[in-house]
């Protein structure tokens, strides 16, 4: 895992970006609400200004990250895509941000794999479920978590066939939404 990982870094200190410093327009704020999925969920932000998210700097995402939550939704893993609407995000204090080589893996691959059994047992197998459930910690211990990392071509070729089952699955709970509406 070790040559798969170019950068881990956590979300800031809740001291760091409270309520107060949200604004009307500016850099997004990511929370749970937007890892949902396999990709960013882009309906709903919070947002500081530039000068907070430059001061938060190790706590910015960008396109081709992984994005995962640490502490409370255990579990939620998404990327953010390269077509997604910004192309910078700060990550709140219960996430931490992971970004891969891109000559070893592809973030979207990595990401599908932890949204399988095996991935979710080996990303939450130093989870607590003490007060409230967070994986004791996270960057280390994600690390350490062994993925099976096939060819470049094969990645994409997975990745092609999820991405079009994901992108019929979303479309579908549009329509069903749209139906009961």
């Amino acid at each position: 895992m070790e040559d798969l990982i170019e950068e881990i870094a956590m979300g800031p200190f809740g001291s760091n970006i409270k309520v107060d410093c949200f604004v009307d327009s500016g850099v997004p704020v990511l929370n749970g609400a937007n890892l949902q999925s396999y990709k960013l969920r882009e309906d709903s932000f919070n947002y500081v200004t530039t000068e907070k998210a430059d001061s938060l700097n190790k706590a910015n995402a960008y396109r081709g990250d992984i994005v995962i939550t640490h502490r409370g939704t255990l579990g939620q893993i998404v990327y953010i895509p390269q077509d997604s609407k910004y192309e910078r995000y700060v990550i709140s204090q219960s996430q931490f941000r992971v970004r891969v080589n891109p000559s070893v893996a592809l973030p979207e691959y990595v990401v599908f794999f932890f949204h399988t059994r095996i991935g979710q047992n080996r990303l939450l197998a130093n989870a607590s479920q003490v007060g409230v459930p967070a994986i004791a910690r996270p960057s280390t211990t994600f690390k350490k978590v062994e993925i099976e990392i096939p060819s470049i071509k094969e990645q994409e070729r997975i990745v092609a066939i999820l991405n079009s089952l994901s992108d019929k699955i979303e479309l579908n709970n549009r329509i069903n939404h749209n139906l009961a509406a």
